[in-house]
């Protein structure tokens, strides 16, 4: 890292008398350990960008902090998605408050293209992350966050969030109960200076998938008084033939063996994010492809049978299902015709159908 970049703990250690650092600074969870175990099934290809879990060894997670910043600065750049850099008065950006992949741009780009910031007097808790249009990322990342501010007993005037244009985004916000008066809408290209900046420490920097988070967010979305439990859900195909890309090319001949066995397919886009708790908090077996929407698997009952179709795989849906006690299967597929240059993740896949047939019958799903 260069001079441009600092971790937020070493600013406030800095800038802070050691007798004041309690005031400003404030850290959770930080003895969070798990020792992860293999799925059942296909042995997992992951994708280039995960650090795999070492099964069977004790993995410690980041800890968690909120840290007060007086003075400090949020700008959301019009560049990319969700690229939000927060910067100490002293003009450093705290690189643990940025998505990895956009340090680059940071400091080869925007660094010199930073617009003056518009003041704001009062406290501003930050919940905006990066890839905040995304399911997954939005809940664990974005939202996961809120819980850290309220463990903080920090004062909040305004939270600071992207601009809410999709419907799950404004339903969870409303779910968690946040105040629409409390809510600050941080377009791209803004830049806010606030009184006080209350930082939230980031998920996924702590390690991918957190439990903490997943409990909180479990926590927060199962106890709706709306919450209901269907039996017309308990098998459940998740579908991605509304998705541009990671579809399962022969899911006609994959429904034939499926609707025999009493699966629901189910489309995630049409419904609301409520209903999907419904769905997924209903069911006993559950097939899917990889993809943002296997995060309401956060949502099923210990025990619920998973199996994800996959031809390679990131790693945070399987730490769910080791968090929330969930039965859970790999089936490895074949990339499906005709090959393309893209990343292997997007390309769409085909199913081995015979061989799904022989795990749902050993699994003892008639």
């Amino acid at each position: 890292m260069t001079d441009i970049f600092i971790h937020t703990k070493d600013w406030i250690e800095k800038a802070t008398p050691k007798s004041d650092i309690q005031d400003v600074y404030k850290e959770f969870y930080t003895n969070e350990t798990v020792k992860y175990t293999l799925p059942k099934g296909d042995q997992p290809q992951w994708v280039d960008w995960v650090d795999p879990p070492r099964f069977g060894e004790d993995h410690k997670f980041g800890k968690s902090y909120v840290s007060k910043i007086e003075n400090g600065s949020i700008w959301m750049s019009d560049k990319g998605e969700g690229m939000v850099y927060a910067l100490t008065p002293d003009h450093k950006c705290l690189h643990d408050m940025v998505f990895h992949l956009y340090w680059k741009y940071f400091e080869k780009v925007a660094v010199d293209k930073i617009p003056s910031a518009t003041p704001y007097y009062g406290n501003l808790g930050v919940l905006a992350w990066a890839g905040h249009s995304n399911y997954w990322h939005w809940l664990h990342d974005t939202l996961g966050r809120y819980h850290l501010l309220q463990l903080s007993g920090f004062k909040i005037d305004k939270y600071v969030l992207p601009l809410l244009t999709l419907p799950f985004q404004r339903e969870t916000v409303k779910m968690l109960g946040i105040p629409e008066n409390k809510i600050l809408q941080l377009p791209p290209g803004k830049h806010l200076k606030a009184e006080n900046l209350i930082l939230p420490s980031v998920p996924f920097n702590a390690g991918t998938c957190v439990k903490w988070t997943i409990e909180f967010l479990r926590d927060s979305f199962l106890k709706s008084k709306s919450h209901t439990s269907s039996s017309d859900f308990e098998r459940i195909y998740v579908s991605r033939e509304d998705a541009s890309w990671r579809k399962v090319a022969n899911e006609s001949k994959l429904m034939t063996l499926l609707n025999k066995k009493g699966f629901r397919k189910v489309i995630l886009s049409s419904l609301t994010v409520q209903e999907q708790i419904n769905i997924f908090s209903s069911a006993k077996v559950i097939i899917s492809p990889n993809g943002a929407g296997l995060a309401n698997i956060m949502f099923c009952q210990p025990g619920t049978k998973i199996i994800q179709l996959f031809t390679s795989t990131s790693d945070e849906f399987i730490k769910i299902g080791h968090y929330l006690g969930l039965d859970y299967y790999f089936l490895k597929c074949r990339i499906a015709n005709p090959v393309s240059n893209a990343h292997e993740v997007i390309k769409n896949l085909v199913v081995d159908v015979k061989k799904l047939s022989r795990i749902l019958e050993d699994e003892g799903i008639d």
